[in-house]
């Protein structure tokens, strides 16, 4: 990309647990740890330097759509964006206010544009859409950059790979890896472990001493496949992490721990824009039944 500023120091990536909107209206103690880990994170971005031109993101509420078909990927060059309430949950009635959030911030359409054909450039069948920001950056954005600290550099969002071929994740991953050097920030918005199939099921046990034992279960899934997620993903050398990154799916943990792939699927681009960069968990270490807000930085 001839317009874009070359730097001699790579910008890290990160991959950070996104949690839902209740993110920001729950102050539970487990809660507010969550909070402060992002918070955290958010500080550290803003003291970068060289200072990223855009933050680049990848979030598990952003696939490509079925429409294009197949290989497909999807860059927002909308501008101004408003942001999507779009929730799993219909809040209408219990919590009307979570419809009323707002997040501020900056687009570029320009260089969202550099982007898309980036990556038509390497490859990829690359599509330009026009969509809002969705709940896995304006939420986990709200809290790592808060009104007293804003942030002030660009958002600009492109989707995963529809589907569940996760070698092409990687691919897209390492496709992005040079524009570590060009001033973008990385940043995958998913999470370790994203299970409601797991949540139903501790719901539905019929009683309350079988869904003590059901939550004990799933809780253990749950830290298995986080142990096995952490030790995949801290490999140093680049071709190793990727293949332990994508053997995981052969776990029976895998399943319980993602019935769908697209809040993992943020994770493997993170991992593999990084290259062989270090890796570091962020934070204090939560997993609970069927979620992991597990943060990692890649530098």
């Amino acid at each position: 990309m001839s317009s874009t500023i070359k730097s001699s120091q790579s910008l890290p990536t990160y991959f950070i647990g996104h949690a839902g909107v209740g993110l920001l209206f729950d102050y539970r103690p487990r809660n507010a740890i969550v909070q402060a880990n992002l918070r955290n994170i958010g500080e550290e971005i803003l003291s970068l330097s060289p200072r990223p031109k855009a933050l680049v993101v990848f979030s598990g509420h952003f696939e490509a759509g079925e429409i294009h078909g197949p290989g497909v990927i999807e860059v927002n060059v909308k501008s101004p964006t408003h942001i999507q309430h779009d929730f799993v949950n219909d809040f209408h009635d219990s919590k009307p206010f979570v419809y009323e959030y707002d997040w501020p911030h900056q687009d570029a359409p320009e260089l969202a544009a550099q982007l898309w054909d980036h990556l038509r450039r390497a490859g990829f069948k690359a599509k330009r859409v026009e969509r809002g920001v969705d709940h896995g950056v304006w939420v986990p954005f709200k809290v790592m950059f808060p009104d007293e600290k804003p942030l002030d550099i660009p958002v600009i969002q492109i989707s995963t790979f529809h589907g569940y071929d996760l070698e092409s994740q990687i691919r897209l991953g390492q496709a992005l890896q040079s524009l570590r050097h060009d001033g973008y920030l990385i940043v995958g918005s998913g999470m370790a472990v994203h299970s409601f199939d797991s949540i139903d099921e501790i719901i539905d046990a019929p009683t309350e001493e079988a869904r003590e034992a059901t939550r004990v279960k799933v809780l253990a899934e749950s830290r298995a496949f986080d142990t096995h997620l952490r030790a995949a993903v801290t490999k140093k050398d680049a071709k190793e992490r990727n293949e332990a990154l994508l053997k995981l799916e052969t776990l029976y943990e895998f399943k319980r721990s993602h019935p769908t792939v697209e809040h993992f699927t943020p994770l493997l681009v993170a991992a593999a824009a990084a290259g062989d960069a270090e890796v570091e968990a962020l934070g204090v270490d939560i997993v609970d039944p069927g979620f992991s807000y597990l943060n990692l930085r890649f530098a």
